[in-house]
């Protein structure tokens, strides 16, 4: 008996820390309306270039989590994003050498009405597409940077660090 109760407390307290350490990695992604976020960025970068008293470069490093709808599509990844990414990982960390050998491609995706390219870290490509069909929604967890340039524009870029099928509605 004393056997199966100290079991018992084992496996619930496993189940409880286990629920809590997700819920609380869960939280530090934000849930956000990826059009809202695209939205933001552009009507600051506009502010930001129309006053020539504000610092022109500027950067952006969160972490943000979505659905959406994944078209089937790959490519590798473009030069452009991965030094954007390095460029905010530099400033705001101290370096870019994680990235390194972390992301080479990139999956398209149908988010509302916005199509979008978004990085995948490179272990997480094929249990992605074992788990993942084309036409299929899936909830993304990425690291959002955006970098904003000396001589105008910006770059906006996504890196997918999870992801799941299976969430509440």
């Amino acid at each position: 008996m004393k056997k199966t109760i100290t079991l018992l407390f084992l496996i619930c307290s496993s189940v409880i820390y286990s629920q809590n350490g997700f819920e609380s990695w869960d939280e530090t992604y934000r849930l956000v309306e990826v059009s809202n976020v695209l939205e933001t960025e552009k009507e600051y970068a506009k502010k930001v270039e129309a006053d020539p008293d504000e610092g022109q470069y500027y950067i952006a490093l969160r972490s943000y989590r979505f659905l959406a709808k994944f078209t089937g599509r790959s490519r590798n990844l473009r030069d452009k994003n991965l030094n954007s990414m390095r460029n905010v990982l530099k400033m705001q960390t101290g370096s870019a050498e994680i990235l390194n050998g972390l992301v080479s491609k990139e999956f398209e995706f149908k988010i509302n009405d916005l199509t979008l390219w978004l990085g995948i870290q490179n272990q997480l490509i094929e249990p992605f597409l074992k788990e993942v069909d084309k036409d299929q929604d899936v909830l993304l967890y990425t690291m959002f940077t955006n970098e904003h340039k000396f001589e105008g524009g910006y770059i906006n870029t996504f890196l997918i660090s999870e992801f799941t099928t299976n969430w509440s509605k």
